[in-house]
């Protein structure tokens, strides 16, 4: 008798045993089934994982599947906590529509990602999903908090005093135990950056400050400007007994090279032609790494890296730095806004270098 409630049974081809299921003593009923739906935003992504340590504990004999945008698939590799990852594509989304989940845990708010966790069938559901309206609504009672923060400006920038992984622990009704991270690179995933050491004859053994001076692709209002970071690189060489390294992706190409360019003391562009577990590979050597509200700094985060991060335009109070670092903020009268654009940076040009090199004194 075939046996298509089995964990391992593949249906199309032999189960990893290669054993008719008649007899066989590796049957095992598929535990509780978890979905977790989050699916935007790549440094978003990245910090949810934290939840994971608190639905295992809710939750021990779960099989977990997540949901998630191409683009973060490789952030979610080799987790340890995820048995499924799942490309947010047609192919992928259809199957989940059929199946039937123990639990549905949904943390997007876009409509692409409420409408599956709306359509995809089980009695518990917790997050967000969407009214025949096509409006975005909260699953359950615990969720509310982080709905309003949504629609609730002086909520989210004034009141608010949690953490995102304290919020989506509640949303998601599990306990809340300041877990970390879920992030693992592997060896070859560092080669670039230890190749890159070799070349130029930097030892590893020297105290490495990573520069991650781009804003991301979404907000421009996380951007320090360029004259800040060449007056810090010149603080750092001329008190701090470090190699100095520029970190950044293809958006960050100009602004590197032109960095590179115009100081005055030596420092190491790493180039931007890395992929992204190749970038965080060149983060894992780096000892203190400055970053603005980016995914270069949640990636430092998930390293356990020490890190001096500036906010500008969007909310410090979220982030937690597990007590390795330190936020720099202005406080300006208009910020945190999320804007995308302005017109008036002062919200990052009022941080400047002499605080940042302070700060980075302090950890040293």
């Amino acid at each position: 008798m075939i046996k298509a409630d089995c964990l391992y049974y593949k249906g199309d081809k032999p189960c990893k045993f290669k054993i008719f299921c008649d007899g066989c003593s590796y049957y095992k009923p598929f535990p509780q089934k978890i979905l977790v739906i989050k699916c935007r935003a790549q440094g978003d992504v990245l910090r949810t994982t934290a939840l994971l340590h608190g639905v295992k504990r809710k939750y021990p004999e779960s099989h977990i599947s997540w949901l998630v945008d191409e683009e973060s698939l490789e952030l979610l590799a080799n987790n340890p906590f995820i048995d499924r990852v799942l490309p947010y594509r047609l192919e992928y989304i259809m199957p989940l529509i059929v199946e039937e989940f123990d639990v549905v845990i949904s943390l997007d708010k876009e409509p692409p990602s409420t409408s599956v966790a709306t359509l995809v069938k089980s009695p518990n559901k917790f997050g967000f999903g969407m009214n025949t309206l096509g409006n975005l609504i909260p699953f359950n009672t615990e969720a509310e908090y982080a709905y309003q923060l949504g629609i609730d400006d002086d909520l989210k920038f004034k009141q608010n005093t949690m953490t995102y992984q304290e919020i989506v622990a509640k949303t998601a009704e599990v306990e809340y135990k300041r877990d970390p991270y879920v992030f693992q690179i592997e060896k070859h995933h560092r080669k670039r950056a230890k190749d890159f050491f070799k070349k130029h004859n930097i030892p590893e053994d020297t105290l490495a400050i990573g520069l991650n001076t781009g804003a991301g692709v979404k907000f421009e209002t996380k951007q320090w400007p360029a004259e800040n970071y060449l007056k810090l690189i010149d603080y750092l060489s001329e008190s701090i007994e470090a190699n100095i390294f520029l970190l950044g992706g293809k958006r960050e190409t100009e602004l590197n090279q032109s960095i590179e360019k115009n100081s005055k003391q030596k420092v190491c562009n790493t180039g931007n032609d890395n992929s992204l577990l190749e970038f965080a590979g060149f983060l894992s050597l780096m000892d203190i790494v400055v970053s603005s509200d980016t995914l270069g700094m949640h990636l430092a985060i998930a390293q356990e890296k020490k890190v001096v991060v500036l906010f500008g335009s969007t909310c410090p109070q979220e982030i937690d730095l597990y007590g390795r670092g330190v936020k720099l903020y202005a406080g300006v009268d208009c910020s945190p806004c999320y804007k995308q654009t302005c017109d008036d940076m002062k919200c990052m040009e009022e941080i400047t270098p002499e605080q940042v090199f302070e700060e980075i004194q302090k950890l040293v």
